[in-house]
Protein backbone atom coordinates (compact mmCIF):
# COMPACT_ATOMS: atom_id res chain seq x y z
CA UNK A 1 0.00 0.00 0.00
CA UNK A 2 1.35 3.44 -0.77
CA UNK A 3 2.25 5.80 2.04
CA UNK A 4 0.69 9.22 2.41
CA UNK A 5 1.54 12.45 4.12
CA UNK A 6 -0.12 13.41 7.40
CA UNK A 7 0.36 17.07 6.50
CA UNK A 8 -2.16 17.44 3.66
CA UNK A 9 -5.92 17.71 3.26
CA UNK A 10 -6.30 13.96 2.62
CA UNK A 11 -5.55 12.98 6.21
CA UNK A 12 -6.60 9.47 7.17
CA UNK A 13 -5.87 7.61 10.37
CA UNK A 14 -3.45 4.74 10.07
CA UNK A 15 -4.72 1.24 10.80
CA UNK A 16 -3.04 -1.34 12.99
CA UNK A 17 -3.93 -5.02 12.82
CA UNK A 18 -2.66 -8.14 14.55
CA UNK A 19 -2.49 -11.79 13.62
CA UNK A 20 -1.33 -14.73 15.70
CA UNK A 21 -0.38 -17.97 13.98
CA UNK A 22 -0.30 -21.05 16.18
CA UNK A 23 1.20 -24.41 15.27
CA UNK A 24 0.63 -27.36 17.62
CA UNK A 25 2.52 -30.55 16.89
CA UNK A 26 3.40 -33.75 18.71
CA UNK A 27 7.06 -34.65 18.93
CA UNK A 28 8.92 -37.47 20.59
CA UNK A 29 11.11 -36.20 23.45
CA UNK A 30 13.55 -38.09 25.60
CA UNK A 31 12.62 -37.41 29.20
CA UNK A 32 15.61 -39.32 30.55
CA UNK A 33 18.30 -41.53 29.01
CA UNK A 34 15.88 -44.43 28.64
CA UNK A 35 12.40 -42.93 28.77
CA UNK A 36 10.76 -40.95 26.06
CA UNK A 37 7.23 -39.87 25.20
CA UNK A 38 5.18 -37.81 22.79
CA UNK A 39 4.69 -34.25 23.94
CA UNK A 40 2.92 -31.28 22.45
CA UNK A 41 5.02 -28.41 21.17
CA UNK A 42 3.29 -25.10 20.58
CA UNK A 43 4.94 -22.61 18.27
CA UNK A 44 3.29 -19.24 17.89
CA UNK A 45 4.13 -15.99 16.20
CA UNK A 46 2.58 -12.54 16.37
CA UNK A 47 2.39 -10.49 13.18
CA UNK A 48 1.60 -6.78 13.05
CA UNK A 49 0.41 -4.75 10.08
CA UNK A 50 0.14 -0.99 9.64
CA UNK A 51 -2.11 0.03 6.77
CA UNK A 52 -2.00 -3.58 5.56
CA UNK A 53 1.81 -3.60 5.37
CA UNK A 54 3.55 -6.28 7.40
CA UNK A 55 6.01 -5.15 10.03
CA UNK A 56 9.42 -6.82 10.00
CA UNK A 57 9.35 -10.27 11.58
CA UNK A 58 12.83 -9.90 13.05
CA UNK A 59 11.55 -7.20 15.38
CA UNK A 60 9.16 -8.50 18.00
CA UNK A 61 6.43 -6.44 19.66
CA UNK A 62 6.97 -6.23 23.42
CA UNK A 63 3.38 -6.90 24.44
CA UNK A 64 3.58 -5.46 27.97
CA UNK A 65 5.10 -2.23 26.63
CA UNK A 66 2.36 -2.00 24.01
CA UNK A 67 -0.37 -2.17 26.66
CA UNK A 68 1.54 0.27 28.91
CA UNK A 69 1.82 2.70 25.99
CA UNK A 70 -1.97 2.85 25.79
CA UNK A 71 -2.17 4.21 29.34
CA UNK A 72 0.25 7.13 29.12
CA UNK A 73 2.47 8.85 26.57
CA UNK A 74 6.22 8.38 26.55
CA UNK A 75 9.10 6.62 24.86
CA UNK A 76 8.64 2.85 24.90
CA UNK A 77 10.88 -0.04 23.85
CA UNK A 78 8.02 -1.46 21.76
CA UNK A 79 10.13 -3.67 19.51
CA UNK A 80 12.96 -6.01 20.40
CA UNK A 81 15.20 -8.39 18.48
CA UNK A 82 14.07 -12.00 17.99
CA UNK A 83 16.81 -13.04 20.44
CA UNK A 84 14.94 -11.13 23.16
CA UNK A 85 17.76 -8.69 23.90
CA UNK A 86 16.59 -5.14 23.27
CA UNK A 87 20.10 -3.79 22.70
CA UNK A 88 20.71 -6.33 19.94
CA UNK A 89 18.14 -4.95 17.52
CA UNK A 90 15.26 -3.34 19.35
CA UNK A 91 14.09 0.22 19.00
CA UNK A 92 12.02 2.78 20.81
CA UNK A 93 8.72 4.28 19.74
CA UNK A 94 7.65 7.71 20.95
CA UNK A 95 3.96 7.44 21.87
CA UNK A 96 1.92 10.64 21.89
CA UNK A 97 -1.64 10.79 23.24
CA UNK A 98 -4.22 13.26 21.99
CA UNK A 99 -7.93 13.42 22.71
CA UNK A 100 -8.89 11.31 19.70
CA UNK A 101 -5.62 9.72 18.61
CA UNK A 102 -2.47 7.89 19.60
CA UNK A 103 0.64 8.61 17.53
CA UNK A 104 3.70 6.38 17.13
CA UNK A 105 6.96 7.96 16.01
CA UNK A 106 9.44 5.19 15.24
CA UNK A 107 13.23 5.39 15.15
CA UNK A 108 13.31 3.45 11.90
CA UNK A 109 10.95 2.08 9.28
CA UNK A 110 9.17 -0.85 10.91
CA UNK A 111 8.19 -2.58 7.67
CA UNK A 112 9.48 -5.87 6.35
CA UNK A 113 9.51 -4.38 2.83
CA UNK A 114 11.98 -1.49 3.06
CA UNK A 115 10.71 -0.16 -0.29
CA UNK A 116 7.43 0.99 1.28
CA UNK A 117 7.28 4.77 1.06
CA UNK A 118 6.19 6.08 4.43
CA UNK A 119 7.09 8.44 7.19
CA UNK A 120 8.08 7.10 10.59
CA UNK A 121 4.97 8.67 12.13
CA UNK A 122 1.73 6.72 12.45
CA UNK A 123 -1.47 8.26 13.80
CA UNK A 124 -4.12 5.81 15.00
CA UNK A 125 -7.58 6.78 16.18
CA UNK A 126 -7.84 6.13 19.90
CA UNK A 127 -10.96 3.99 19.40
CA UNK A 128 -9.23 1.90 16.75
CA UNK A 129 -6.10 1.17 18.77
CA UNK A 130 -8.23 0.24 21.81
CA UNK A 131 -10.17 -2.21 19.59
CA UNK A 132 -6.87 -3.69 18.35
CA UNK A 133 -5.65 -4.02 21.95
CA UNK A 134 -8.85 -5.85 22.88
CA UNK A 135 -8.49 -8.14 19.86
CA UNK A 136 -4.87 -8.86 20.86
CA UNK A 137 -5.95 -9.60 24.43
CA UNK A 138 -8.58 -12.06 23.17
CA UNK A 139 -6.07 -13.78 20.87
CA UNK A 140 -3.57 -14.08 23.71
CA UNK A 141 -6.29 -15.58 25.93
CA UNK A 142 -7.09 -18.11 23.16
CA UNK A 143 -3.38 -18.95 22.93
CA UNK A 144 -3.25 -19.41 26.71
CA UNK A 145 -6.27 -21.77 26.49
CA UNK A 146 -4.49 -23.81 23.82
CA UNK A 147 -1.38 -24.00 26.00
CA UNK A 148 -3.40 -25.04 29.06
CA UNK A 149 -5.34 -27.71 27.16
CA UNK A 150 -2.42 -29.17 25.20
CA UNK A 151 -0.35 -31.22 27.57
Amino acid sequence: MPGFSKRNDNFQYDTLSVEIKVDVKKVYKNISKVKGRMVSVIDWKLFLYINGNKLAEDEILVIDEFFDSLLRPGKYPLFTCTCGIFGCGGYYVEVIHDTHSITWITEQSPFEDQLISTSKEFVFSRNHIVEVAEELRQKLNELQDIMNNTK
